[in-house]
């Protein structure tokens, strides 16, 4: 092997380490991401549960002033 071919093995060898090296970066990056992404999903769910539970909450309590308004027409009557 020449001195010119033993560069360009040199020089293939970096590109390979910088590659392996991004690679790495990129599924460590890939693993984080996937988490919050599940992190943002339970607060998700969370949340729309909470919506339900309030929106249901609202109802009654229409309800219930609906009622109260029911019994004091009639008492003014």
């Amino acid at each position: 092997m020449g001195l010119d071919e033993l560069e360009q093995f040199a020089l293939l060898e970096q590109k390979i380490e910088l590659l392996i090296s991004l690679v790495s970066s990129l599924k460590e990056e890939k693993i984080n991401l996937e988490k919050k992404v599940q992190s943002q999903e339970e607060k998700i769910s969370s949340l729309a549960n909470e919506t339900g539970t309030l929106k249901a909450d609202r109802d009654i309590v229409r309800k219930r002033i609906a009622t109260l308004l029911e019994k004091i027409e009639e008492f003014n009557l």
